[in-house]
């Protein structure tokens, strides 16, 4: 946290682009001592621009509701996909627990969520990738994070960054975007940065990541994160 606070100090912006929740980040902005604008739940929703340029919205919704999405999963996919989708708040508190890899008491953060429904897929490879195809088929989409899957509106992390790029082009000629991930809902979103950077996960196998250009960490989160942007910083000065 004492190198996002320096790299704050310089002038760069820093925005937190996840698949957690708003409660979940405004918990990592209480503990940085910081007002960082973010993104939550796959590019459903931003937050904070307006602390960027006060002519900014303070939230943008890119998703339809929670509600919403889970009457188009049941009305229109097939029983034989949904009866293999566990949906992650209908389990008891401690198999939450174990999924998320979290304490009891973060679990309900980690749950409470406005745009997203985390489940595990409990069907063969094949029926997953169907499963993929048919959710797409009916405008909504599932991303496929470190431990969950997640369903989700039509949105992803790329939609919300070019949102918030578009709104810092109002406001400044020369932008220059670094974008950071290490997991596979973080691909897309490197690709179309100007400098991608992957922290090592040992899940990842780096054939399939064809991104050019793509600086990679040796060691894994969190101090890889601090050593990609180094990387990065150095190639742009």
């Amino acid at each position: 946290s004492k190198y996002i606070k320096d790299l704050i100090s310089k002038g760069i912006f820093i925005i937190p682009n996840s698949s957690k929740t708003k409660v979940e980040i405004e918990k990592f902005n209480n503990d940085l001592d910081e007002d960082l604008p973010f993104v939550v739940e796959n590019g459903a929703s931003i937050y904070n621009l307006n602390l960027i340029n006060t002519s900014f919205p303070e939230k943008i919704s890119l998703s339809r509701e929670i509600n919403e999405i889970i009457e188009i999963f049941d009305n229109k996919i097939s029983s034989k996909y949904k009866s293999k989708c566990k949906f992650i708040k209908d389990l008891k508190i401690d198999k939450q627990s174990e999924i998320f890899g979290l304490p009891k008491d973060k679990v309900k953060l980690a749950i409470n969520r406005e745009y997203t429904i985390p489940l595990i897929f409990e069907g063969s490879k094949t029926q997953k990738t169907d499963l993929f195809k048919s959710v797409n088929n009916v405008g909504l989409s599932l991303k496929e994070g470190g431990r969950v899957i997640n369903l989700c509106d039509n949105v992803n992390k790329v939609k919300s960054m070019n949102k918030v790029i578009n709104f810092f082009k109002k406001i400044e000629n020369n932008v220059r975007v670094i974008a950071v991930g290490d997991n596979y809902n973080d691909l897309e979103m490197l690709k179309n940065s100007d400098i991608p950077c992957l922290v090592f996960n040992d899940k990842f196998t780096m054939e399939k990541i064809n991104i050019n250009n793509c600086l990679v960490s040796k060691k894994p989160a969190p101090e890889g994160w601090e050593e990609v942007v180094k990387l990065a910083l150095d190639k742009i000065k």
